[in-house]
């Protein structure tokens, strides 16, 4: 019988977050607002998990001396962190620019590389509803091999496996074969319309899902400027209605749109009303600096 927590398992992430004040101007100076916080989807995600109010635990690594930073950090939020460290690598660090509805990130992973399929264990397996996956851990810490192997195991526990593609660039760097491998067993696929696009090989919306239902039985696709899209094998899709709002920081909406998801699947609620939840939760996210929740509810 599954458990009942959420099991968030990826990378941990120093943001260096710009918002220019102006035009970038080469070879000389910008005034810019230039604010850190701690991130990474997967901590992103599991923050704004514990933040709903779910239980919640992370899996992750970082650096030499970071791992008591990060851990109060996710505790703040209500996550339990299981979290390693390197002893050679550093934690890692996204420097992120922001244009408006558009960001420019500059991504080192550090010890990010190095975190063990191993840490995820059975114990963790044992008391979770839902173990979510997002494809950074691929680019580097994981083989194909491993995520199989995770996957297998999750689902021996029952427990449902969601996956988040992560971003275009480290997909094409993976090159798309081998990342389309990568689904098999995926329950719920969670990429935005860019990602669905470029590991469809489709354009319109409704195709990019059609297709990606070959490799899993449940798509949800983010990115529209009206609704999200819910498709699952077998029935007719449902178009989730997202509401417009000013914009103060898009950096983690998605993020914040899988926590209120996977915090809806845990507790047994269909894929839609999970989306519906994934809309409110997002909407929240999108009206503050960073990926993170706020300390208060």
């Amino acid at each position: 019988m599954p458990g009942s927590r959420a099991l968030v398992v990826g990378d941990v992430i120093d943001d260096i977050i710009v918002v220019p004040r102006g035009p970038i101007r080469t070879d000389t100076d910008t005034a810019a607002s230039i604010t850190r916080h701690p991130g990474g989807s997967a901590c992103n995600t599991a923050a704004w998990l514990g933040w709903l109010g779910a239980a919640v635990d992370l899996v992750g690594r970082v650096g030499t001396g970071d791992a008591e930073r990060h851990a109060s950090a996710l505790r703040a939020s209500g996550v339990t962190p299981h979290l390693g460290e390197d002893a050679v690598l550093p934690t890692g660090t996204i420097v992120i620019v922001v244009d408006g509805e558009t960001r420019t990130m500059l991504t080192d992973r550090g010890a990010n590389a190095t975190l063990p399929v191993s840490a995820v264990t059975d114990a963790l397996l044992d008391g979770a509803a839902v173990l979510h996956l997002t494809g950074y851990s691929l680019f580097d810490a994981f083989s194909l091999d491993d995520l199989a192997a995770l996957v297998d195991r999750a689902h021996a526990h029952g427990v449902l496996v969601t996956f988040d593609p992560g971003s275009t660039g480290f997909i094409t760097d993976f090159g798309l074969e081998r990342f389309r491998t990568a689904l098999a067993g995926v329950d719920v696929l969670l990429p935005n319309l860019d990602e669905g696009r470029l590991l469809s090989g489709e354009h319109d919306r409704a195709a990019v899902a059609g297709a990606l239902l070959a490799h899993c039985p449940a798509v949800v696709i983010t990115g529209g400027s009206s609704s999200v899209l819910v498709a699952r094998r077998g029935e007719a899709a449902v178009e989730v209605d997202v509401e417009a709002h000013r914009a103060v920081d898009p950096t983690g909406a998605g993020d914040a749109f899988t926590a209120g998801l996977v915090a809806a699947l845990v507790t047994g609620a269909d894929l839609v009303a999970a989306a519906h939840e994934g809309v409110r939760v997002a909407a929240r996210a999108v009206m503050q600096a960073g990926g993170r929740p706020p300390t208060t509810r």
